[in-house]
């Protein structure tokens, strides 16, 4: 062990900050910004080295033979439990086999030296609690590459083993079960270490998009959520539509699952997340409350409408992911208790939905005391409400009036297009109107259309995965599909195909024929 020792000493006091970075195997390399391990202590799992040579290689003897040393040894220095060429910088540490009966037993990283398990990530896990101890500081230990098995195509690395693939499936499913396990060890045991995984799972804890954009970077600077809204206006002033995911309560107040919503809708296309905030006790009756609905919280609309909605501590962690995810956020406020707690946040811009359009008074309370912009939807109203509304908010700041037919899905014969034609021409008088769209119909066509009649701002509901207990849940792009990013791009194509209103002639077009002397 001395050898290693002398190794994490040299490799602490040339670190420049506190990541040790984990590299796997897995298809997501593929889209790995390289540049981005530069500044940490880099190990190598097997041969990953084939992919980028790090500082440290753990090694099954298997891979040992078959792949490194074939392929020449690349990274600085290695741990096996075989001997090795004395010419190649090393130190042979015991193999232990992981008790498959205890998969919660992990008091042997604690208590045992370094060692090769079955699992090399426990061997990494452990390799970074010592290089913890040399610095004297907490280590964050990021796992990259470790799809196991969940992502199609070839991996980062060629895959020599030979295995089948239906030995190779059952063999992922084992590593992410234990893999899972001891993040979750690590998470409620040890203050040294901490894990982070990179990836697309429901234990996810960053995206491989936010990782390239250098999450992880230390002392980022990250905008803020009005910096961000102001961005986002530059894109109305290009003509360019506004993607706005709308989560409703499809986070089920469980705070992995919000987390994760934020970093896939952003990964797949979206400007901006939408959340609502409604004050249960007063925004429905006692008789709806006592009403029988079936959810996992209770038989009653009370469990299920307490548990869905944003605490206190949710909303932190959804400023706190919106904004290292660099995405903005904003609310559909529903009631006078809900408004006056969601102004300490702040926000340049609060939504007005269509289940309130008979809330004359509220209405009339925000538009006399809200500062920012307002986005107003138009379900289940008419030319009377539409009036109401421009009268209501004329002003200096912006108001997004919102197509929107409250049909859950929204049948063809009723999404109604025109209207935002109707919008788009209202314009003229009304300067401060954004004319858009909240798409509660199938698909992306009605969209698409909106965008012919001059939509700049396209909202869509999405989830994660079924959960028929959940309200409107059918309308919802699954993000777990990748329905959202597969809407955004349709409607993109839109924005390309409608072009500027300007008439000129496109460098694509060309005559078929020449002019001569008779058709001159």
């Amino acid at each position: 062990m001395e050898k290693t020792l002398s190794k994490i000493k040299e490799l602490v006091e040339n670190s420049k900050d506190n990541k040790i970075y984990v590299v796997g195997k897995g298809p997501s390399l593929n889209k790995l910004d390289k540049d981005l391990l530069k500044e940490g202590i880099v190990i190598n799992l097997n041969d990953s080295e084939r992919f980028y040579a790090g500082h440290i290689g753990i090694l099954h003897s298997f891979w040992a033979h078959h792949s490194v040393e074939k392929n020449g040894f690349k990274a600085g220095f290695y741990l096996t439990d075989r001997e090795m060429s004395s010419d190649v910088a090393n130190d042979k540490i015991p193999f232990i086999p992981h008790n498959l009966g205890h998969f919660d037993s992990f008091g042997d990283l604690e208590n045992q030296g370094l060692y090769i398990s079955d699992f090399l990530f426990i061997s990494a896990l452990k390799l970074g609690m010592l290089i913890a101890d040399a610095a004297g500081k907490k280590m964050e230990v990021v796992f990259i590459g470790f799809d196991f098995g969940s992502i199609k195509g070839k991996g980062g690395v060629e895959d020599f083993s030979g295995y089948t693939s239906e030995f190779t499936n059952v063999m992922f499913k084992t590593q992410e079960d234990i893999f899972v396990r001891l993040k979750t060890y690590v998470e409620d045991h040890l203050d040294t270490v901490s894990i982070t995984h990179v990836g697309e799972k429901e234990y996810s804890d960053i995206s491989l998009g936010q990782f390239n954009r250098g999450s992880l970077a230390p002392n980022k600077n990250l905008k803020d959520n009005n910096q961000l809204y102001q961005e986002l206006m530059l894109k109305l002033e290009k003509d360019l539509p506004i993607f706005v995911a709308e989560l409703t309560n499809n986070h089920i107040g469980d705070e992995r699952r919000l987390r994760k919503m934020i970093r896939m809708s952003k990964e797949q296309g979206a400007d901006a997340i939408k959340v609502q905030k409604r004050d249960v006790a007063t925004f429905y009756t006692p008789e709806e409350l006592k009403s029988p609905y079936k959810s996992p919280f209770g038989d009653t609309l009370k469990d299920y409408r307490e548990n869905v909605e944003l605490t206190e501590h949710l909303f932190d962690v959804l400023i706190e992911e919106c904004k290292r995810n660099e995405i903005f956020w904003f609310a559909s406020v529903l009631d006078k208790n809900s408004y006056e707690y969601m102004l300490k946040f702040d926000l340049p811009l609060i939504k007005l939905p269509s289940t309130i359009s008979n809330h004359r008074n509220y209405l009339k309370h925000v538009a006399e005391t809200f500062k920012g912009d307002v986005v107003v939807s138009t379900g289940f109203t008419d030319q009377e409400y539409e009036q109401f509304v421009l009268d209501l908010f004329s002003g200096d700041y912006r108001l997004f009036l919102l197509q929107c037919t409250s049909s859950y899905p929204a049948p063809p014969d009723s999404c109604n297009i025109g209207v935002i034609h109707h919008y788009s021409e209202l314009r003229k008088t009304y300067t401060n109107l954004v004319p858009g769209y909240s798409s509660h119909d199938v698909g992306a066509l009605a969209s698409q259309i909106a965008i012919g009649a001059g939509a700049l701002m396209l909202e869509k509901h999405v989830k994660l995965g079924n959960l028929d207990w959940v309200h409107f849940d059918g309308v919802a792009l699954d993000i777990s599909k990748n329905e959202f990013n597969k809407y955004v791009n349709d409607v993109k194509l839109a924005t390309t195909i409608k072009g500027s209103k300007t008439k000129e002639i496109h460098d694509k077009e060309h005559h078929k024929y020449k002019v001569n002397k008779f058709n001159n």
